[in-house]
């Protein structure tokens, strides 16, 4: 039987729908933390704690994944009273609220529509370039000159960009389904545009660039004949920005930062992680006192991976690669599209990201929200207005 942990009735799962909505828009259309806070405790984490009290009897056994889930949130809880940090127990709360509520209460069937992955994607691409049509009209930042602070919440370059490129994954499926072929290429040159020229990061860029690849190989795979035109397109795209870069010092400033000090950060911190102790990690309120580029303090490990096993060791990060496996693969199973989504996440946050566990941030959208409906078993018939 494919049944919810948690059984409630469709008004609830409506009302939960309506709330992640809200949630999410919240990263777009309000400008504070705190206001993006205090959505997610008054409509998402308040509430799933009182479904979660009023059917607690009602509880059923949790299948492979939610188990799986379980045990790596109880080994964060571990390794937060170990290290006596009853802040990060907290936020352990409220990343187990949100995962309840969109695993287990919401109506998974609307985020998976063609109307709601066309929506999300083109609300941020609109929200990035209106965005810098205001500030190069009223003169915050001059033309090529990066965008450093967009005016939402989801407001710095990097995490903005890895966002638009797993909501090009997300909608990519459907213009395939659809053939809506002019509707791809617009979106995905504007995509380009706002990655390299706009935000200009290069961990946006390489999501990008991984799910065309990924596209690439799917197409290779169906039809051999199709390499030549994928080896085309492909030049063609790396022609485009060899001349996009040569053409525009914006771009060109792109590849001209080199790793801005990634790989002398991560030696750093890999170093300190070995002598904190593999299996342990160094804690999560561990500070590194390293530096990096000749001064330059390092404010994180600009790795989610790397993040998970500094500060919660060696367990911690098999048991979030387990669990990011299992989650994967069932969305190959079931030809989820968040399963595209949350992959080209996954290899974005390869270059940025730090600590999984904390207040509503980017990080929740980039991984804990595709991976709590990937796992989410309410009928995806189920959808809102049901």
């Amino acid at each position: 039987m494919n049944m919810s942990v948690l059984s409630i009735n469709g008004r609830w799962a409506n009302y939960f729908t309506l709330a992640l909505l809200a949630f999410i828009a919240s990263f777009l259309f309000l400008p504070t933390s705190k206001m993006v806070n205090n959505i997610f405790y008054g409509l998402v984490a308040l509430p799933s704690l009182l479904v979660v009290i009023l059917r607690a009897k009602q509880i059923r056994y949790p299948n492979a994944l939610e188990l799986a889930w379980v045990i790596l949130l109880v080994i964060y809880f571990v390794g937060g009273a170990l290290s006596g940090d009853w802040q990060y127990l907290k936020h352990i709360l409220y990343v187990t609220l949100f995962l309840i509520a969109v695993g287990l209460l919401v109506s998974p069937g609307l985020f998976r529509t063609a109307q709601f992955a066309r929506a999300l994607f083109w609300i941020l691409l609109l929200y990035i370039v209106l965005s810098a049509i205001f500030y190069w009209l009223t003169g915050r930042y001059a033309v090529g000159e990066r965008v450093l602070w967009l005016p939402g919440r989801m407001t710095g370059p990097i995490y903005t960009s890895m966002w638009l490129a797993c909501c090009a994954a997300l909608v990519l499926p459907f213009w395939f389904r659809e053939r809506s072929w002019l509707e791809m290429c617009v979106g995905l040159a504007l995509a380009v545009f706002c990655i390299s020229y706009v935000l200009q990061s290069r961990s946006g860029l390489v999501g990008l660039v991984s799910l065309l690849t990924l596209l690439g190989a799917w197409s290779a795979a169906k039809d051999v004949r199709r390499v030549l035109l994928i080896g085309l397109a492909v030049s063609l795209f790396v022609l485009s920005i060899w001349l996009a870069a040569d053409a525009f010092p914006g771009i060109a400033r792109l590849f001209a930062r080199a790793d801005s000090g990634r790989f002398e950060l991560w030696g750093l911190l890999l170093g300190e992680w070995k002598q904190c102790g593999l299996v342990s990690g160094c804690g999560v309120e561990h500070v590194s006192s390293a530096t990096i580029l000749g001064g330059s303090p390092i404010q994180h490990p600009h790795n989610i991976y790397l993040a998970l096993g500094l500060y919660n060791g060696l367990i911690a990060l098999i048991a979030f690669l387990i669990v990011m496996s299992m989650t994967l693969y069932r969305a190959w199973q079931r030809n989820d599209p968040w399963g595209l989504y949350l992959a080209i996440a996954l290899v974005s946050l390869n270059f940025d990201g730090s600590q999984l566990i904390g207040n509503p941030d980017e990080l929740w959208l980039l991984v804990l929200l595709p991976a709590a409906l990937i796992a989410n078993r309410r009928p995806v018939a189920s959808s809102f207005g049901s």
